[in-house]
């Protein structure tokens, strides 16, 4: 399989102290400091979904399996359906100690994408855009899928990797 991404940059920060997974009292950079430097950034994805797996903006332009992202960005990520039945999009979530192994006391030990990074699954021939920004905790490999339940047998769209740098 081919991977790609569409990106363009720019900056957006989460705050460590919302409660939601990947988050905790302590301040982010307590929590998850930055393993490259680098945070945030304005991302745009074009994704299209078909019965067989996601693409990268046609169904022609190879399969597009991974994500690539500055943790901390805002995202726009719009999916297409060209498929002949429902598809979806979500991230699932990850343990960060792999990445995090001195974790301070009171920080999560996972990280989920917020739920404004879900689509439900939409009609063949439509699109669906999300915004939101991606966790804090980096270095960290974190799964999509598309969350139609029918769709769970469909190796391809349920491989997908989405890597925050």
């Amino acid at each position: 399989m081919a991977f790609g991404a569409a990106i363009v940059v720019s900056a957006t920060v989460l705050d460590c102290g919302s409660g939601a997974p990947g988050t905790s009292a302590p301040g982010s950079d307590d929590c998850y400091p930055d393993s490259d430097g680098l945070t945030g950034g304005d991302y745009t994805i074009d994704l299209v979904v078909n019965d067989v797996g996601f693409y990268a903006g046609a169904a022609d332009a190879g399969t597009k399996d991974l994500l690539s992202t500055q943790n901390d960005s805002l995202v726009t990520l719009t999916l297409t359906n060209t498929g002949t039945k429902p598809h979806g999009f979500k991230v699932g979530c990850v343990d960060v100690l792999s990445s995090y192994p001195d974790l301070p006391a009171g920080c999560s030990t996972s990280a989920c994408f917020p739920p404004s990074s879900i689509i439900a699954p939409i009609a063949p021939g439509t699109s669906a855009t999300i915004t939101f920004d991606t966790p804090t905790p980096d270095s960290l490999i974190y799964p999509f899928t598309s969350n139609d339940p029918g769709d769970s047998s469909v190796k391809a769209l349920n491989d997908g990797q989405w890597s925050l740098m």
